[in-house]
């Protein structure tokens, strides 16, 4: 069969779908070819046609006219996972309530700030795709200025986040073996379900046997986060969530019980839920209090061996 063109009005329809984007690098501002996926020039349908980038950048001059595009050498499977997960993406970052995130990573240390990587991701912290930004291209306000730019031309509603502690340097995305801290999938829905004031609930189940509690977060639909405490050889509370695991000294000069309340109401505060349910008694049944009190077996004789600092490990 002849070959068959896009329509203009097609044309138009599928760059806009993926955010006047390659689906494969995600580079925008440059030539873009409508490539057909199966190989077939006839078979002229969206679901068969992937916006690639091409090798000619002479986008002013030949805005429609291009044919050698770049990322051919990927299979028809490969192009098609490509152009669905993009275009899935650009729905969602477009859409009045994105559930979709970008994170900003900075490279370095506190005094010297060498390089940044703005990643967009799934709220599972699957990586859409991500920029990196070297001193070399410019200064941090240039960074800042590109970074808020790409946001906004995926989806204007996309939330931007920045990891508030600067990666090692042995970590530098310029060196080749860089590495990306996504933001967990609790904190992604906290910051862009819209209904998190009104819906969300934090669980408190308190033993009354043993000197521990588990915490619950989650949503009417979704369980999004686990946490523990409970009284670690009566000289530490030990604090393990899906997210981390510290153990905080106990200090002298106020109760467990008081240290332990501070270290759940720093939950509560940092999650901000719109309900807090706290309960006791029977694990299976538990029975429903109105305040958070923990019983007096949380106050067992404490160790008189030495003290160690708070160790804190991330997940």
């Amino acid at each position: 069969m002849p070959r068959k063109n896009p329509s203009p009005k097609q044309r138009s329809r599928i760059i806009s779908a993926n955010a006047n984007s390659c689906c494969v690098c995600k580079r925008d501002g440059v030539g873009l070819h409508l490539h057909h996926i199966d190989g077939n020039n006839s078979n002229t349908v969206d679901e068969n046609l992937a916006v690639l980038c091409v090798e000619d950048h002479d986008k002013h001059h030949r805005p429609n006219e291009y044919q050698k595009a770049r990322h051919t050498e990927l299979s028809a499977d490969e192009l098609i996972s490509y152009k669905e997960s993009w275009e899935r993406f650009v729905r969602n970052a477009q859409s009045d309530d994105p559930t979709v995130i970008a994170v900003i990573n900075v490279f370095g240390d506190e005094q010297h700030i060498h390089a940044a990587k703005i990643l967009f991701q799934w709220p599972d912290e699957k990586i859409e795709y991500e920029r990196v930004f070297h001193l070399l291209e410019g200064d941090f306000d240039y960074w800042t200025d590109e970074m808020i730019s790409e946001v906004q031309s995926i989806g204007e509603k996309v939330k931007l986040t920045l990891i508030n502690e600067p990666l090692p340097v042995e970590y530098c995305p310029c060196c080749g073996s860089g590495f990306s801290n996504t933001v967990k999938e609790a904190v992604v829905v906290k910051a862009t379900d819209p209904d998190w004031d009104n819906h969300s609930i934090m669980s408190i189940y308190i033993n009354p046997e043993n000197p521990s509690l588990a915490i619950s977060l989650g949503t009417p639909n979704k369980h999004l986060y686990s946490a523990s405490l409970h009284l670690c050889q009566k000289r530490f509370l030990h604090f393990s969530s899906d997210y981390y695991d510290e153990r905080v000294d106990i200090k002298k000069s106020s109760s467990t019980r008081s240290q332990a309340t501070r270290i759940v109401a720093k939950e509560i505060e940092n999650w901000e839920p719109a309900h807090v349910i706290i309960a006791t008694g029977d694990h299976d049944n538990p029975e429903p209090i109105s305040d958070l009190v923990l019983p007096r077996i949380w106050e067992q004789e404490t160790s008189n061996k030495k003290m160690q600092r708070t160790q804190k490990t991330r997940r």
